[in-house]
């Protein structure tokens, strides 16, 4: 049955199957949590991959306890493994979490209310007021993404002129994008291979493709630019390098356009000491990578141990199924002995009745033929005794008559 939904809901082609599924699990009213959490765990995996739509549930490899099982289908956890935060998250009381059903805004896009596993990326828009995530594809589809202005943070300016903003769905909450794809790329480019570097600079040209301003024209350009030079055989390095020198000039035409009277032009000895700053900077965030793929190797191999630990668990456990089977079993077997042995003995009782009724039936013919033989003899001889009676009786009267 678990392969048979495994292939419901990984094809394309039974969606019609896996949609009616759905419905009929929802309108059943007598799956409650006391039930579930008495439920077999094959059916209540099956019930919640049915009601999620994960696939992951049903993978041997993945296991999932069974009182966060009942959870995840009463919306009470994320079900998303990877999160599992109890749900609203962080008590929010915003439209979104308490009106969608199942959403989690620590890893659930506010628009779409799916979640991935990618992190550290321009695939992802979080809102600065609220902290809710939204996909740059849902932004860019739902109109998210548009012109506008607003107040930079931490700045006590009004906004004067339109820039590429994201307008939050969750709170309305408005955030530029210029500085959003700054704080991405120094902080998490260093992380990027090159294949992950060439599809972020590719959704940082579709996003600032919307853009009219300047600044946004110039970094769609400037993205679009590095991606051609990649393909002619830029290094990845080198790359990030010219990616963080132009947000830099960026930053510092930004200060400069905000304290006109008071910033300087930098000259080219300043420009090339901030290279080496950038440069110096880029270093010093790759050796603190290795420090951190370093960690995420400890933690891996910790969770490599607890799952190991968890996996001898789940044998024993495994183990004592396939013992209570096997007695159950044996039960079985010994009931259907005694359930075949009771069978004979009504079929050697039926055969006697059976045998003891036919006897009855000779006999009973036999007393019938007996009386049936009694009643002609009695006949016969009464028959005889009137013969001879009146035989006696004509032979008194012939011999009156010769007397005569």
């Amino acid at each position: 049955m678990q392969a048979d939904v495994r292939d419901i809901l990984g094809n394309q082609n039974r969606r019609e199957e896996f949609s009616l599924l759905q419905r009929l699990l929802q309108v059943r009213r007598d799956l409650t949590p006391e039930r579930l959490m008495h439920a077999h765990r094959t059916q209540l995996e099956i019930f919640v991959a049915l009601k999620t739509g994960i696939l992951a549930f049903l993978l041997p490899d993945i296991s999932v306890f069974h009182t966060a099982l009942v959870e995840i289908f009463f919306h009470k956890t994320c079900r998303n493994i990877s999160c599992r935060s109890p749900l609203p998250a962080n008590e929010c009381t915003c439209e979104c979490c308490r009106s969608m059903t199942g959403f989690c805004n620590q890893c659930m896009c506010v628009i779409c209310s799916k979640f991935d596993f990618d992190a550290n990326t321009f695939r992802w828009l979080g809102c600065d007021v609220c902290s809710h995530w939204t996909h740059s594809d849902c932004a860019m589809r739902g109109g998210s993404i548009a012109m506008g202005v607003s107040t930079k943070a931490g700045s006590d300016r009004t906004p004067s002129s339109p820039e590429l903003i994201f307008r939050c769905r969750a709170c309305g909450s408005v955030s530029e994008l210029l500085g959003w794809a700054r704080d991405v790329f120094q902080n998490c480019a260093l992380r990027w291979e090159r294949d992950s570097l060439g599809k972020e600079l590719d959704y940082v040209r579709r996003i600032f493709q919307m853009a009219d301003d300047t600044r946004g024209k110039h970094l769609c350009w400037k993205s679009q630019e590095v991606l051609e030079k990649m393909k002619n055989g830029l290094d990845t390095n080198s790359a990030i390098k010219e990616m963080l020198y132009f947000f830099q000039e960026a930053e510092n035409a930004e200060t400069k356009d905000l304290d006109r009277d008071d910033s300087k032009i930098l000259d080219r000895k300043q420009v090339c000491e901030r290279v080496a700053e950038v440069v110096r900077e880029a270093i010093a965030k790759i050796e603190g990578v290795a420090e951190e793929k370093a960690a995420f190797v400890k933690k891996a191999r910790s969770a490599l141990e607890a799952s190991d630990r968890e996996l001898k668990d789940k044998k024993q456990e495994l183990a004592d199924l396939e013992y209570e089977k096997q007695r159950k079993k044996q039960q079985i077997e010994e009931l259907e002995s005694i359930v075949k042995l009771k069978r004979a003995e009504a079929e050697m009782f039926q055969f006697k009745s059976d045998e003891a009724r036919r006897e009855a039936e000779g006999l009973q013919r036999i007393v019938s033929a007996k009386a049936e033989k009694i009643e002609e003899e009695y006949a016969s001889r009464y028959l005889k005794l009137r013969l001879d009676e009146a035989e006696a009786e004509r032979r008194l009267l012939f011999d009156k008559l010769q007397v005569r």
